[in-house]
C-alpha cells in the first residue's frame, strides 16, 4: 500500500471521527499541502493537518488538541516514511495569528501559508471541522509580489541559524520556491519546481547548486535515504544570492 493510500485512510477516518466530536475551542481543522495539491511524493511527503484555535479558553484548546493528536495516532498506527517524523505534521495556529485583511496577509514570514503562499492554501485544502477555511482567510496577496519579501525573511532567518544548522537545506528549498514564485509561475507543485526554476529564475553564481538542492530534497526516500547533508555555507550563499537577485537591474 502506498503512503498516499495510507493518508487517504487517515483522512477518511478523521473525517468520520470529527462528525461525532465536540471541540468547542477549535475554530477549524483542515488538510492542506501536497495531499490536496496533488504532488504527493510516496517516500517523503507528510500529511499536513492544520488547526485554528479560538482565544477564549487555553485549557479547553489543550484538551481539544490532545483529542485530535490521540485520534490521529490511533488512525495512523505505525509511522509511514516521511520527512516529518511520524508522517503527520499537525500545525496549530491561534486565531490571532491568522490574517484578517489582504494587508495583513502581505506581511512576510519564514512560515508562509498565511502570507506568501496563501494563494495555494486557499486553492488546495479540505476543511474537516468547524468553519470552512475560505470563510476565515482574507484574499491572498500576489505571490510574485509577496515572494520578494519572503526571500528577505528567509535570508534573515538563515543568517541567524549559523552555517552548521541542518535546517539550512530546507530553508534553501523554500528560498528556491520563493524565487520561482517571484520570477515564474504561481504554483507550489513540486513536480514542476526544477523545470520552473531552470526556466524562469535568472542565471546567477549559485544557480547550479540550487538545482542540486531541489534534486536532493525531492529525491529523498525515507527512512532509508534522507536528503544528503549539504554545506551550510553554500545554502546560506544560495539564499542570500536569491534575495539579491530580485533587486538586480
Amino acid at each position: 500500500m502506498s503512503t498516499k493510500q495510507l493518508a487517504d485512510l487517515i483522512v477518511s477516518g478523521l473525517e468520520a471521527a470529527l462528525r461525532h466530536a465536540s471541540l468547542p475551542s477549535i475554530r477549524s481543522i483542515y488538510i492542506y499541502g501536497s495531499y490536496c495539491r496533488g504532488d504527493w511524493l510516496d517516500c517523503s511527503s507528510d500529511l499536513d493537518v492544520g488547526v485554528i484555535t479560538s482565544e477564549t479558553d487555553d485549557s479547553g484548546a489543550e484538551r481539544d488538541i490532545l483529542w485530535l493528536r490521540d485520534t490521529l495516532d490511533r488512525l495512523k498506527g505505525e509511522a509511514f516514511p516521511s520527512h516529518c517524523p511520524g508522517g503527520i505534521d499537525l500545525s496549530r495556529s491561534p486565531e490571532s495569528a491568522v490574517p484578517r485583511t489582504l494587508e495583513e496577509a502581505a506581511i512576510p514570514s519564514p512560515y508562509a501559508p498565511f502570507s506568501t503562499t496563501l494563494f495555494d492554501l486557499r486553492a488546495h485544502h479540505l476543511s474537516l471541522y468547524g468553519e470552512e477555511l475560505d470563510h476565515i482567510l482574507p484574499p491572498a496577496p500576489s505571490p510574485s509580489g509577496a515572494a520578494g519579501d519572503w526571500l528577505a525573511a528567509l535570508d534573515t532567518r538563515a543568517a541567524s541559524l549559523g552555517t552548521s544548522d541542518p535546517r539550512l537545506m530546507f530553508l534553501a528549498y523554500k528560498a528556491i520556491t520563493a524565487a520561482q514564485l517571484h520570477f515564474g509561475r504561481p504554483t507550489l507543485h513540486k513536480y514542476r519546481i526544477l523545470e520552473l526554476y531552470q526556466s524562469y529564475v535568472p542565471n546567477f553564481e549559485e544557480k547550479t547548486f540550487g538545482e542540486r538542492v531541489i534534486r536532493n530534497y525531492l529525491g529523498s526516500f525515507y527512512p532509508g535515504r534522507p536528503p544528503v547533508p549539504l554545506p551550510g555555507t553554500e545554502c546560506c550563499k544560495l539564499i542570500h544570492q536569491l534575495r539579491m537577485l530580485k533587486d538586480r537591474p
